[in-house]
């Protein structure tokens, strides 16, 4: 049996002489979720991962013995069992490598990042090549391949295309070697980049490789001894534990040293064959449970290693330098020691708290990665996270050995997931079945994913990832220990921002946006541009960065979306400006601007050229903390939708520059987090408010109907915010081409209305309400609105679902979320609740803004009265649409 809860007491370790000796052990009080407390004796070693528990921690202890004792049930560990310490927590493969190598370095990864230098580039081109010979792809083919498709980071290194093939060329003779050697036969069994996800160990990872069940592990360093790094042998043996959990007997590990084939053998010594085999047996298996429970624990704490953890020796580790600057500047203790000035108590303090609120987003993170296993496919698909029953309807091989699934909807669900999205594909049963992460090609009726391995694709999910933590993590760390110390006195609060006083006429007709570039160009350090719906804030951006390019500077255009970035070179190019280049991924950039789109692959020496010679270069935030984007420099950052970004998210965009424009709206929809803390507040939001002198606000909005306008600027902008013009004010649908608006009915002829539905709501749907929502849409078109004028706005998903089952397909249906940024000549707006607003969703006042600002000549609020009335902001609203 296994017993898995929360740990209620914690017993001290203690010896006791047993028939078999002197033996340490440690009682454990724990709480399943759904049976009664129960003490569970650990016996021996896993004592070490007793020490570690703390009250409140989850506990799984898998094959307990269970026994009578004076009448009384008792419970131990047994020869076969495992302890595993906050199973939810799914701790990578590559951090138990590095855990072992030196606890440090597994921090110190976490805070820098992965670095643009050679033998990380070279390494990752090497394993390339491995999954594609496994794949039975030609070598020569396949290594003119892979060195192309990095050719852009090649050439940002200064380096040639035949200068690495041919290095490339000598680790993989390695593997052509053992090929021809007849290691492999025909009955081998061969899966690249296997993807594993363990429920029990709480382990993930991508096995670089998989024979006849065995994991295989590439390295491109040498190893002349006879036998595997340990850390290496860690790895393989994570992977070997997952195997045996699927009922695989994986008892055998290899590891592949590449760079042993290019060794000379006349001036090295030892054991130069590459392949090296290692039996895997229970005992190292359970130190890698151990040491796995040691990572669990410290992340449950947010503490940070030391190194004294493990057996590290510092004196050759080629981290040490790093490690004790780090430790240094940052205050830690460390058993490699400390050099470097401490940073000041304040950034100290900083650090400390925002490092804190990451982690707290990452375990939220790993919470979702629990609910693969903790919810059924039907729970997951009615929470938005998955697409099941799904009909497999054919696989492709694809250009460079990767595979093309098909699959039909069987249903009209929908999901969280979006085109372009990295998904978990899976045959129905992503943990213990076949899974393999998968990149969204077309969502529909029929839905297309890439993958590296085919699967029958039956089911897709929401895959949650660390990256977004990963990349505030090191953009904490470079903002702190690298940053410039001028932009962190006026992060800080130390020093006002500073401003030239020159004056010119950029925009001759809107004077709150010609404020907004002067501001912008005379700013010694920041400026902030405070943008309310409709206000021209893209063409005031657009404006903006050409000013300051006229003005010598080389500008980094980004945002938290690819749409937002998208928009704004839209509008950049549309002012005859196209000295920009474009990086994200074929998938993220907006057809009309793959022209401009940097290629990653082609001539390494060009695309290095093409990425520094541009006056603007235009990326997401999150592309900003890539090993490319953060290796460039620029004179300013002007970052849009940034009261929707994490102050770390921001980091990454304004650490590349000397100065930066914030350009966000913070009564909108705020930053995306999971965790309840300050993270949700963006440092637009904060400078705004420490530096009002700092700002401009867009005042003039050229969207909405005067009527419309008027209770979001009432609300929420003190009044101020106002049509830009009569035309504006006075747009009616009327003035549509083709809408007789005299054939609605009297109710829905005016600017804004209120309609009550009559209907009930069920969990977030409301059927009734979404039937009064079709009867709209269908007024609307028969007076011959254009469908795709038309937009309506939910905020359930669940509800989205149900109205979108109801009206015509080019009506836009979809979440406050999804319509920022966007808008329609006709919105209705779908609010469910009934009786009363008890989601946590209507609490949230900048959410109703988004809706409220997306229509230009006519809004609809459906609703139940007295659930609107039980909130004062609500209540005024349905004052105001009636």
């Amino acid at each position: 049996m296994n017993i898995r809860g929360t740990v209620a007491e914690l017993g001290e370790v203690r010896t006791v002489t047993t028939r078999y000796g002197e033996r340490e052990l440690a009682e454990i009080l724990v709480k399943p979720d759904d049976d009664a407390p129960k003490t569970v004796t650990l016996w021996g070693k896993w004592t070490e991962s007793a020490e570690l528990l703390e009250e409140g921690m989850e506990l799984l202890v898998t094959d307990v013995e269970e026994s009578e004792y004076d009448g009384e049930t008792t419970y131990a560990t047994s020869k076969e069992s495992y302890v595993v310490v906050e199973p939810g927590f799914l701790v990578n493969v590559t951090d138990v490598r590095s855990w072992v190598q030196c606890p440090r370095m597994y921090y110190l990864n976490k805070l820098s990042g992965i670095p643009l230098n050679y033998p990380v580039i070279k390494g990752t081109i090497v394993h390339e090549v491995f999954g594609d010979l496994l794949r039975g792809r030609e070598l020569d083919d396949s290594i003119g391949e892979r060195v192309e498709e990095a050719g852009l980071e090649l050439g940002l290194l200064g380096r040639e295309t035949e200068e690495v093939a041919g290095e490339v060329r000598q680790n993989a003779a390695a593997i052509e070697g053992w090929l021809e050697q007849g290691v492999l036969d025909d009955t081998d069994d061969w899966r690249s980049e296997y993807t594993l996800i363990s429920e029990r160990f709480g382990i993930k990872g991508r096995c670089d490789a998989l024979r006849r069940g065995m994991p295989v592990e590439l390295k491109t360093g040498k190893n002349t001894n006879r036998d595997p790094r340990f850390q290496d042998k860690i790895q393989a043996a994570c992977y070997a534990l997952l195997l045996q959990e699927r009922g695989v007997p994986a008892d055998t590990g290899t590891l592949l040293y590449t760079k042993n084939s290019a060794l000379d053998r006349t001036e090295e010594s030892g054991d130069l064959s590459p392949a090296k085999e290692f039996s895997i047996a229970k005992g190292l298996l359970e130190f890698v449970v151990r040491t796995r429970n040691e990572i669990a624990a410290m992340e449950f704490d947010m503490g940070v290693p030391t190194g004294y953890e493990a057996n590290a020796k510092c004196q050759y580790c080629f981290e040490k330098d790093t490690c004790m600057v780090v430790s240094g500047r940052l205050g830690q203790e460390s058993k490699a020691g400390q050099i470097g000035t401490p940073i000041p108590e304040h950034e100290r303090e900083y650090f400390d708290r925002k490092y804190r609120e990451i982690e707290e987003e990452r375990r939220a993170t790993h919470a979702e990665y629990a609910k693969l296993w903790k919810q059924t496919a039907e729970e997951r698909a009615d929470d938005d996270r998955a697409l099941i029953d799904l009909e497999p309807a054919g696989q492709t091989q694809i250009e460079g050995g990767r595979w093309e699934l098909r699959a039909k909807k069987t249903d009209d669900s929908v999901s969280k997931i979006r085109e372009g999205d990295v998904v978990l594909a899976s045959d129905g049963h992503p943990v213990d079945g076949h899974g393999e992460l998968a990149r969204v090609k077309r969502l529909g009726d029929e839905i297309v994913v890439t993958t590296d391995e085919p699967v029958e694709l039956r089911r897709l999910d929401v895959y949650p990832s660390e990256l977004s933590a990963d990349r505030m993590l090191t953009a904490l760390h470079d903002c702190l220990l690298k940053g410039d110390p001028r932009r962190k006195a006026v992060l800080f609060g130390e020093q006002e921002p500073e401003f030239a006083e020159q004056s010119e006429a950029y925009i001759q007709n809107n004077e709150s946006q010609n404020a907004a570039v002067n501001l912008a160009v005379n700013a010694e350090d920041c400026a902030l541009i405070h943008g309310p719906p409709g206000t021209g804030k893209t063409y005031t951006i657009a404006r903006t960065i050409r000013a300051l390019v006229e003005d010598g500077n080389r500008v980094l255009l980004s945002a938290f979306t690819n749409r937002a970035v998208d928009n704004a070179l839209e509008a950049l190019r549309e002012q005859g400006f196209e000295d920009v280049i474009r990086v994200g991924t074929e998938n993220g950039v907006r057809e009309d601007m793959q022209d401009i789109r940097l290629e990653y692959g082609g001539d390494p020496g060009t695309r290095a050229a093409e990425l520094k010679q541009a006056s603007v270069v235009a990326a997401t935030t999150a592309t900003c903390g890539s090993r490319i984007m953060r290796e460039q420099a620029f004179d300013v950052a002007l970052v849009d939708e940034a009261s929707q970004l994490t102050e770390p998210a921001t980091l990454a965009a304004i650490n590349l520059a000397e100065g930066f424009v914030l350009v966000g709206d913070h009564h909108q929809l705020p930053p995306v987090v999971r965790a309840e803390n300050d993270l949700s507040e963006s440092l637009f939001e904060r400078l705004v408010e420490q530096y009002p002198d700092a700002s401009v606000m867009l005042e003039r909005q050229y969207r909405m109907a005067q009527q419309i306008q008027a209770f979001s600027s009432q609300e929420f902008y003190d009044g101020v915010l106002r049509p830009a013009n009569g035309e504006v004010a006075g747009q009616r649908l009327a003035d549509l081409p083709g809408v007789s608006a005299e054939s609605l009915p009297a109710q829905l002829q005016g600017w804004v209305t209120f309609v009550e539905p009559d209907g009930r709501a069920v969990g977030n749907t409301n059927p009734e309400e979404a039937e009064r929502v079709k009867e709209l849409v269908s007024r609307f078109v028969g007076a011959g609105v254009q469908r795709e004028d038309i937009g309506v706005i939910a905020p359930f998903r669940a509800q989205v679902a149900e109205i979108s089952r109801r009206v015509p397909d080019l009506v836009a249906v979809d979440t406050v979320d999804r319509f920022q940024g966007s808008s329609k000549e006709v919105i209705i707006v779908s609010f469910v609740a009934t009786g009363d607003l008890d989601s946590p969703i209507f609490d949230d006042y900048r959410r109703v803004n988004v809706a409220l600002t997306r229509a230009k000549k006519a809004l609809v609020l459906v609703g139940d009265e007295t659930a609107l009335r039980s909130s004062p902001l609500y209540d005024r609203m349905v004052d105001w649409a009636t």
